[in-house]
């Protein structure tokens, strides 16, 4: 693992704090050990699709035979320079279990590209996976950066609109645990808030207000319902994530946020797609909601 790769890995265990009991931590640093390209991978069917000319511009479609459910489209995390489309985890199963076609995204990554790059393959995934399923509800799904970019995309029509669509024509969003929907508001403070602010400068530079979803929302545009989860320990999550919800409500959309109470920002992606996680199945409720 290199090292800015253990630095991320550390870094949720400093954000995690001690909410953490002693058999967690070390479940963690068991996962930090093993962290890397290969982490949470599923042997689950797949079908790749190329949906740019970049090496990173494709995504893997998961057992898609028959299905006729929304297409869940998962945007992986990794601090905007790292993680891959084959880290779903238990997210194939999950699809299966509630009728839903899964596609997992890759994206050009940070020091290449910036975050608004990173949202436009987004949008280009997103028009892909529309028209190779027309009429097929999409719903997003995103962890950390990942959630941060379907935020992004959900609420700035400039991404979508490239493509004609706009954020309307997406049924729902769901994201999990992100600090950077006001990627403006101060970070806090000690070793893991320095190193946030490093992750930040790299993926936003000066653009941190034209690229914090919080800040795009608008008055006059249809945004799709949002579901926003949160771990209780991370108080800069909670904050952000409330502030989210709070933009698209007072413009007349539909948000939720949702602590989690019993995760860390790394349990929460880790254990969502698991049959009885809390988060996974009050998400699949909200996509029920949507049919």
């Amino acid at each position: 693992m290199n090292r800015r790769a253990l630095l991320l890995s550390g870094l949720i265990v400093a954000l995690a704090g001690p909410a953490l009991g002693q058999d967690r931590r070390r479940r963690l640093s068991e996962r930090r050990r093993d962290d890397g390209d290969g982490e949470g991978v599923s042997d689950a069917p797949r079908v790749t699709v190329v949906y740019g000319p970049h090496p990173k511009q494709a995504f893997d479609v998961y057992d898609d035979a028959g299905a006729a459910g929304p297409v869940l489209v998962f945007v992986h995390g990794g601090g905007w320079s790292r993680g891959d489309k084959a880290m779903v985890h238990d997210l194939p199963d999950y699809a299966r279990r509630h009728g839903l076609t899964l596609v997992s995204i890759n994206y050009r990554l940070v020091p290449e590209v910036t975050a608004r790059e990173q949202a436009q393959d987004l949008a280009a995934a997103i028009a892909r996976v529309r028209q190779d399923r027309p009429g097929r509800p999409i719903v997003l799904l995103g962890h950390s950066a990942g959630a941060h970019l379907t935020a992004l995309v959900g609420v700035d029509p400039r991404y979508l609109g490239e493509h004609g669509l706009t954020p309307s024509d997406l049924a729902g969003v769901v994201t999990l645990d992100s600090a950077a929907y006001d990627a403006t508001l101060p970070r806090p403070a000690g070793p893991a808030g320095r190193y946030l602010e490093r992750l930040y400068d790299d993926a936003f530079g000066d653009q941190r207000a034209d690229l914090s979803p919080t800040l795009r929302v608008r008055s006059g545009v249809r945004y799709p319902p949002f579901l926003i989860f949160h771990v209780v320990s991370r108080e800069d999550s909670a904050t952000q994530s409330r502030g989210l919800a709070q933009a698209l409500i007072a413009v007349g959309g539909r948000a939720e946020t949702v602590a989690a109470p019993d995760d860390s920002h790394a349990e929460i992606n880790g254990e969502f797609g698991q049959a009885g996680d809390a988060e996974g199945e009050r998400a699949a409720r909200f996509i029920a909601s949507l049919r």
